[in-house]
């Protein structure tokens, strides 16, 4: 039954960013640990670049390498000078690093904001985003309620069916 729970958790992960107002990665490095160990999912919610301050975390696409997703904390954050057009400029750091990233940001649209973190969920989460084992992490434990169902519908039939004992005669 654990199984099936952390099997269907995993699965609502996996296809609850595609529907609701969250995104979920994985942290594939020890550069945020311990707060953040490698293997863990990360959830982030979209927020106005107006709204970080020093000291949130947040997953943004690496400049110089626009496929990497990196998931780091914010170490200096200050207002761009254009008045008509304002965006955070930001340097982010790894809790485990010892320097901030060589690069910096200047934030547009929609930052993505780390809200909750679970610690090496991201190997089942990773298992979890194949379409094969999403029919699985679905399909097995959704037939496996409809079987227990069946089977008390069929005992149900059954009994009702079975003539009851005459009493008394």
């Amino acid at each position: 039954m654990a199984l099936c729970a952390v099997g269907l958790g995993a699965g609502a992960l996996a296809f609850g960013s595609r529907i609701l107002q969250y995104e979920a990665y994985v942290v594939r490095t020890g550069s945020m640990a311990p707060t953040i160990p490698a293997g863990s999912v990360v959830i982030v919610e979209p927020v106005s670049p107006l709204a970080l301050k020093e000291g949130d975390i947040l997953s943004y696409r690496r400049p110089a390498a626009p496929p990497i997703t990196v998931t780091h904390r914010i170490v200096f954050l200050r207002l761009n000078d254009d008045d008509r057009n304002p965006a955070p400029l930001i340097r982010t750091q790894g809790d485990a690093n010892g320097v901030p990233d060589p690069w910096q940001i200047e934030l547009y649209g929609v930052a993505w904001r780390a809200v909750l973190w679970v610690p090496w969920l991201g190997y089942l989460y990773d298992v979890a985003r194949q379409p094969f084992a999403q029919l699985l992490l679905v399909g097995v434990p959704g037939g496996l309620m409809g079987g227990w169902a069946a089977v008390g519908l069929a005992r149900a039939i059954a009994a009702w069916r079975r003539p009851s004992p005459v009493r008394g005669a």
